[in-house]
Parts: C-alpha cells; sequence; structure tokens
C-alpha cells in the first residue's frame, strides 16, 4: 500500500503536468525556479525529499495567468490573494481542486495540492535592493496581522510556562491584526508602483534570499527544457548562474540531517475539497 507521501507527490507531480499543458496551450511563458530547479538539474525530477513547486513569470506573463482565475478546465484553478485568507502575498497558485490542504493552523487558507508561481518584477539595479526590502518589511508585518488563534493556541505558552510566545500571541490579536488593513493599503501602492517599473533586474519580491533574489535580466533571455519525472521543463538557459547565485555549490548534497521537507500540513485530504469550518469541525471532533 502506497503512503500518503508518495501518494502527495504523485498528486504534484499530475498537478505540475496540467500546468504545463495549461501554460501551452494558452501561450503563457514560465520557468521552474528554486528547488525544483535543482531538482530537475541534479536529479531530473523531485529532490527526494522535496515536496513542492516551484516557477517563475515574468510580470506580463503573470497578468495573462491570473485572467485565468475560475475559468481553468478540468479539476484545476488558480488561487491568489483575492481568496479568502490567502497570506502568500506576491504569489499565485495552480491548485489541484479535488484536493485539501490547510498548511500552517494559523492561517486558515485551504488549498489543493498546488504549484506556486512567483512573479519577476522588472527593476533598476539602483532600486531593486531598496525595494525588495521594503517589501520583505511589509510581508513580515502583514502575515502577523492575517493570523488566526483559537483559544487554546493563544493560552498554550502559558501551559508550559514559556512568557515571551504568549506576549507575541497577544500582539498578533491586539495590535497586527487591527492593523491588517493598513497593511493591505501599504501592498496594493507597493504592487501599483513595481508593475509600473522597467529596468536592467528581475525581482522575485516574495523569495525568501533577500538581495539574491535580484537577477539580470540577461539571465532570462533563452530557455532550455531539462528533465523531470518522465516530462520536460522550461528552465532559464543560464540556470547555472542562477542556482549558483542562490544556493551557492548547489550540486553538493546537504547533510542528511537536513534532507527533510520544510512544509507543514495541518490537515490534508488527497481525495476530496474541504472547506475551512468543515475542517476545524472535524478537528474539534478528532482532537
Amino acid at each position: 500500500m502506497e503512503t500518503t507521501d508518495i501518494l502527495f507527490k504523485k498528486k504534484l507531480i499530475e498537478t505540475f503536468r496540467a500546468f504545463i499543458d495549461f501554460c501551452d496551450a494558452h501561450n503563457i511563458r514560465y520557468y521552474t525556479c528554486g528547488g525544483s530547479l535543482i531538482g530537475a538539474v541534479r536529479h531530473q525530477g523531485l529532490i527526494p525529499w522535496d515536496d513542492d513547486i516551484d516557477v517563475w513569470m515574468t510580470a506580463d506573463d503573470y497578468k495573462k495567468f491570473l485572467s485565468f482565475r475560475g475559468k481553468v478546465e478540468g479539476h484545476y484553478d488558480i488561487m491568489d490573494e483575492r481568496d479568502d485568507n490567502y497570506w502568500l502575498h506576491c504569489l499565485a497558485k495552480f491548485v489541484d481542486t479535488d484536493t485539501s490542504m490547510w498548511e500552517v493552523e494559523e492561517y486558515p487558507c485551504v488549498t489543493g495540492i498546488y504549484i506556486d508561481i512567483f512573479p519577476l518584477y522588472e527593476c533598476s539595479s539602483e532600486h531593486a535592493l531598496q525595494q525588495k526590502k521594503e517589501f520583505d518589511e511589509y510581508l513580515r508585518l502583514f502575515r502577523r496581522s492575517m493570523r488566526h488563534y483559537s483559544l487554546r493556541r493563544v493560552i498554550s505558552p502559558l501551559r508550559r510556562g514559556r512568557i515571551q510566545p504568549f506576549i507575541e500571541n497577544m500582539k498578533d490579536i491586539l495590535y497586527y491584526k487591527p492593523m491588517n488593513g493598513v497593511f493591505h493599503r501599504r501592498y496594493d501602492a507597493f504592487l501599483h508602483k513595481i508593475q509600473n517599473q522597467h529596468g536592467d533586474c528581475y525581482v522575485s519580491y516574495a523569495g525568501d534570499y533577500g538581495e539574491r533574489e535580484i537577477y539580470k535580466k540577461e539571465l532570462f533571455q533563452d530557455v532550455v527544457k531539462l528533465k523531470y519525472e518522465g516530462m520536460e521543463v522550461d528552465a532559464p538557459k543560464e540556470y547555472h548562474a542562477i542556482l549558483t547565485q542562490l544556493y551557492g555549490d548547489y550540486m553538493q548534497l546537504p547533510p542528511e540531517e537536513k534532507r527533510i521537507s520544510n512544509h507543514p500540513r495541518y490537515f490534508l485530504d488527497l481525495d476530496r475539497s474541504w472547506t475551512a469550518d468543515e475542517i476545524k469541525k472535524y478537528k474539534k471532533h478528532h482532537q
């Protein structure tokens, strides 16, 4: 009998195949990126201990991609910040709607098995780093304002004698959450600014690697096909320069103790779609 992990990865690869077919059908350019690009280069597929797939799109293709939200054929759709409790600003997801996944308990956003799509926005070298720092700070504040806490989660640190985590929980509830609307308006203004810029760089604002997420545009000029789990995926021809910038010696395997997934799963069902309320009721009766 196959384990949940094996079935999850099969669904993930199936979703990636559907995503590629969708992009090909609508002439949308994507680039495999991050750990998924390492997987393509080093393993010709998923990194064995990884369990997500990431791609980039330039701003024009990303805008075109989002225009199909609610219009994708079959059991797939697109999610972005227009969805309830969506807390991952400046990236979208291509989702298998026949599955359900709630990743972090404090963020009650139910997706399905998904592909992450990170937009690349143009910027000048002169302003790129400052804008990336500005966005990273915004995102930190915004995510704190999006957290939801049950009474059990609020007081659980106190039961373990941990005062500081309890204080941080109360800060989220009493300060950051009421500021959510302010952070939204700041984001809207920031997004309007970066959408109208041109320059010699691309910036992946939602990426986790700070200034390493600022790339020269010429690195994306040409595309190559790489083998990935029995199919072919698109990647920047200069993938070596990009991966070296991000990770250094990316062909070196990490120590065995670090070969683990960093993606939590508060709730997962590979066979049906659930709402957040349905999951809360289920959790309440099965804890």
